[in-house]
């Protein structure tokens, strides 16, 4: 295998593999002038290829369709993203910010950008704890209103810069996806004498948090519910937490964090 990097720094190049075409530059001038290299010898792709990424893709989109329709409560991540994907369709010109595990990994997929230069989340390295931050610097640096869709693990990194966005009165509405842990808030004990470290506080009201520091907090279990308190908040401009109860069996683990959770002696035999 052979690497092309498009770098704005130097120092970057060869320091994961080797590079065999380093292009240092920002990004956009780096594929403006890609583009202009081109003439018209450059193969095209295989048309066969072309027609099958598009009948994948709307597969994909058809079968999802359904999933994002659906006003179950308490919510699963696809409802509860589909009534967001609305928002942002109607509201292109909204920021955007995004942090969490499955929040963050099913959002991408399905939450649609209109506009460049909208959307902020955790990057590559799925760093947590920096959506409070995006959603304060993306308000006051712009003055258009956020929308900040947090998972409940993900906000608690930097939970308490609610306080910040209150005491300036930042037009930052918070969402966050109670599912009561993290990836599932389902726990191991029953008798609750040891819980899981991935499993949270059941019932958690993170709203209340909000509405201690006088901003508006907002209780939602059902998509349409979530759909009118976001848009309640993004039209008042006002400092806005909404906890968006979730489903606690309804996300699926992406790595082996729920091994770290005590195990049942009574399961085991």
């Amino acid at each position: 295998k052979q690497f092309i990097q498009i770098d704005i720094e130097p120092k970057e190049m060869d320091s994961n593999v080797e590079i065999v075409a380093p292009l240092v530059g920002d990004i956009g001038s780096v594929v403006s002038a890609l583009l202009a290299g081109i003439d018209g010898t450059w193969p095209a792709p295989p048309a066969d290829w072309i027609n099958a990424i598009v009948t994948k893709r709307d597969d994909n989109i058809a079968k999802m369709a359904p999933r994002l329709m659906k006003n179950s409560s308490p919510m699963d991540f696809h409802g509860a993203l589909g009534a967001l994907r609305t928002v942002i369709k109607e509201r292109p010109d909204a920021i955007l910010v995004n942090e969490g595990a499955n929040t963050l990994d099913l959002a991408r997929g399905i939450i649609d950008m209109y506009q460049p230069r909208k959307r902020l989340d955790v990057g590559t390295w799925g760093v947590m704890g920096i959506g409070m931050g995006f959603a304060i610097a993306a308000a006051i640096e712009t003055g258009k209103p956020v929308l900040a869709v947090e998972g409940d693990s993900a906000f608690g990194f930097s939970g308490m810069e609610v306080e910040t966005i209150c005491r300036y009165n930042l037009p930052v509405c918070i969402v966050i996806f109670n599912n009561n842990g993290i990836y599932r808030g389902l726990d191991t004990d029953p008798t609750g004498r040891d819980p899981g470290t991935t499993v949270f506080v059941k019932d958690s009201r993170y709203d209340k948090m909000m509405e201690a520091f006088g901003g508006v907090g907002v209780n939602v279990t059902t998509p349409d519910e979530l759909k009118r308190a976001v848009d309640e908040a993004m039209d008042s401009g006002k400092p806005t937490l909404i906890n968006a109860v979730i489903d606690p069996a309804a996300g699926t683990e992406s790595g082996r964090i729920g091994n770290l959770n005590p195990q049942s002696v009574v399961k085991k035999k």
